[in-house]
């Protein structure tokens, strides 16, 4: 376990977590959650790349989305954005709390993204390639890779914490 006040460069497991919300919070306000902008507001540029992105990977979640969507979209506005504000400060400071917070965030993510995967591959008029590893199957199996890599770390994390506070046998043997 690293101490507090660590150096974010010699925590890998964090490192890669930071680079992630940094990569995760404009992609949300410049794409994803676009669609509760005012239009008198909106870039034509956030458009326009939605337009293209739609047309080259076939994202059906941007143009008929399935009635569980709007619902992870407002999760994605109403945890996922303060939660990555809070989270990127919170892992340069190497926040007590990050364990705890960061197994919340990647339960909840890992479950949504499952289930757009799983929405995802239904959509018949999909090519292989939009389906595969460079298409959607890859963005959103990615995420779902890092977001459960992320529950595990963060369980073993809290549970080596907790074998030490309170002198019980850890199920994970060391840290990830």
């Amino acid at each position: 376990m690293s101490t507090p006040g660590s150096s974010i460069f010699s925590r890998k497991r964090d490192l890669i977590y930071l680079v992630f919300f940094l990569t995760h919070l404009p992609i949300m306000l410049a794409f994803d959650l676009t669609g509760y902008y005012p239009d008198s507001i909106k870039p034509a540029w956030m458009t326009q790349v939605r337009t293209w992105y739609v047309a080259k990977h076939g994202d059906r979640f941007f143009y008929d989305a399935p009635a569980f969507f709007p619902l992870y979209t407002l999760l994605e506005l109403l945890f996922h954005l303060p939660f990555t504000l809070w989270a990127i400060p919170a892992l340069l400071r190497n926040d007590a709390r990050l364990p705890l917070a960061l197994l919340v965030f990647a339960l909840e993510t890992s479950v949504t993204t499952l289930t757009c995967l799983v929405e995802m591959w239904s959509w018949e008029e999909l090519s292989s390639a939009q389906r595969g590893l460079s298409g959607l199957g890859g963005m959103y199996g990615g995420y779902l890779a890092l977001a459960v890599f992320m529950a595990v770390d963060c369980y073993a994390r809290l549970d080596q914490i907790l074998s030490r506070e309170k002198n019980i046998e850890p199920v994970t043997k060391k840290e990830l």
